[in-house]
């Protein structure tokens, strides 16, 4: 289920503010990919509208499993899950990217009302409820550019 910006949805009038501080300088995020999984439709809404107003290319999922599907039929460039979910969990997730062979490298946030992040996990992020506009966007700028530095790094030692 693809989200779209609505400038009239009440719930997400907040993202207005944040289209002033985009960073759309570097070229390598430029319509970079989020999948956003939560089991609640309103906050999965939300962070729909804030990353699709951001220039993020957004695809969403209500639990895990289905995730998990969306992202085999086509990757993206950061997850950003819900850590307790119906069906699979965020945690459970973020394992099965990390662990099925061949599949790309993806930022990972994990995003709870838990007091305390899982450490059985293997994420890149992790965020407490309810969830700050401007910092998970900051956070997913931030991955996305340890990514590409990362990959330069790791090509320019092979050459």
């Amino acid at each position: 289920m693809q989200q779209r910006y609505n400038p009239n949805d009440s719930r997400v009038n907040f993202v207005r503010i944040m289209r002033t501080n985009k960073n759309r300088d570097d070229p390598d995020l430029t319509m970079a990919s989020v999948l956003l999984v939560d089991d609640d439709a309103d906050t999965l809404a939300a962070w729909a509208a804030l990353c699709a107003a951001d220039g993020f290319e957004v695809k969403s999922a209500s639990d895990g499993q289905s995730a998990l599907a969306a992202f085999m039929a086509s990757p993206v460039d950061v997850v950003v899950a819900d850590w307790r979910m119906p069906v699979m969990s965020g945690s459970e997730l973020c394992h099965r990217l990390r662990t099925i062979p061949g599949l790309p490298d993806v930022a990972f946030i994990l995003i709870s009302g838990e007091p305390s992040p899982p450490a059985f996990v293997s994420y890149d992020g992790f965020l407490h409820k309810p969830v700050d506009g401007g910092e998970l966007l900051a956070t997913m700028r931030r991955l996305l550019v340890e990514r590409v530095t990362h990959r330069s790094s790791r090509r320019d030692r092979r050459t």
